[in-house]
This record gives C-alpha cells, structure tokens and sequence, in this order.
C-alpha cells in the first residue's frame, strides 16, 4: 500500500513516466488548471435550474479530455440528470455527443438543460453495438458494462473514461480492463480511469 501511495504521489506530478504522450497527457490534461469560461457559464446555468454537483473533478476532467482528443462521435452511457454532458459537449462545437438513458426518466431533465447550449447532443435509448465512437463515457455506479461491448464500439483511436472504480464491481470491472492487453495505457485516478487503446503504445498504468 505505502509503494502504491509513493507511485501514485510520483506519477501524478510526471515523474517516472518516460512515455511522451502519457507525460504530456499527466501535465497538460489531467493537472490543467485552467479555469475555462465554460465552467463558469455552465455553474451558472445550473444554478438557474437549481441542481447542485459535488463532482467538479469529473466535469472538469471530462471538459479537458474531449478538448485534448478532439472526439467527432461520443458516446455517454447513462447520462443521468445531464450535467456532465454540458461538459462534455461544451469542450467542443464539432463534436456529436450521443446520451443513453437507460430507463428514460431523466431525459426530458437534460434535454432542457441542453435547450440553451447550442451542441450537437443527441438523446438515444437505443445501443447499436456496431456503431464506432471516438469517446465513451461510462459511470460505473449507475450503468454496469462489460469490455466486449466497450471494444465493439471502440476504434485505434477510442478514449474512455470509466468513473466508479473504486469500489465493489466497479473496482473488479477496472482491474480487468488495466491487466487486458487491447487497454494499452491506462489512467487511475482513484475514482476515475480514463484508457487509451492505440496499439502502437506500449502497454502501462499509471497511478496518478
């Protein structure tokens, strides 16, 4: 426990990590601080529909890496009351972002928050299994899914970004993913994993 404490305090700040794009990636997308206008125009809209989150590092998190990768397709699976989603279309004026709500109650919810953000969000509550996303987004607390699934729709340049890892099934379900060879690099924040599968990367992970 106490030399996965030291790695992850080491790898956090760049140290250690030899690979150029996961040292460009842990300096310039994850430890950003950057305060986007976004972010502020976002708590304000939120604030009018009198919704509250506690989750301003996934949000944030989310807003940087659809910035980084340039995603044209993504996927959110089980996009709840839509509050991540206005991060995540926010980060990008090309980008088609794809929500599925499994059970469809929350969709008319984020649908209005939606109504001033001029993106291209697109509610589903359908999974085509075949279609290709350049970005998916699972919440592991609320929508369980298997990594076959995950790589039918998943191409060389498919990111994800798995939240709920640190417990229970979710913990089981990323410890899979780190130890299969097509997750060439990937990224443990605690709660928060984001995976990369370029087959031209070396396969790592990193604690960060």
């Amino acid at each position: 426990m106490c030399f996965k404490w030291f790695k992850r305090r080491k790898q956090a700040r760049g140290f250690g990590i030899h690979s150029p794009f996961a040292y460009n990636f842990v300096t310039h997308v994850v430890n950003e601080e950057y305060g986007y206008t976004a972010f502020l125009d976002i708590d304000q809209l939120l604030r009018t529909h009198n919704i509250e989150t506690a989750d301003k590092k996934l949000h944030h998190l989310s807003y940087r890496l659809v910035r980084y990768f340039k995603p044209g397709k993504i996927l959110e699976l089980d996009t709840g009351k839509g509050v991540n989603t206005l991060y995540i279309s926010a980060a990008s004026k090309d980008a088609v972002c794809h929500c599925f709500d499994p059970e469809g109650k929350n969709v008319l919810q984020a649908g209005n928050l939606h109504t001033t953000f001029n993106r291209y969000v697109e509610f589903i509550d359908e999974i085509d299994l075949s279609e290709l996303y350049d970005g998916i987004f699972v919440y592991l607390n609320t929508f369980p899914v298997d990594m076959e699934s995950l790589l039918s729709m998943s191409s060389d340049d498919t990111f994800w970004v798995i939240a709920g890892i640190k417990s229970g099934n979710g913990k089981h379900f990323w410890k899979a993913v780190v130890a299969d060879e097509r997750a060439r690099i990937t990224f443990d924040m605690k709660d928060i994993g984001v995976v990369v599968l370029k087959k031209s990367y070396h396969k790592a992970n990193y604690l960060i």
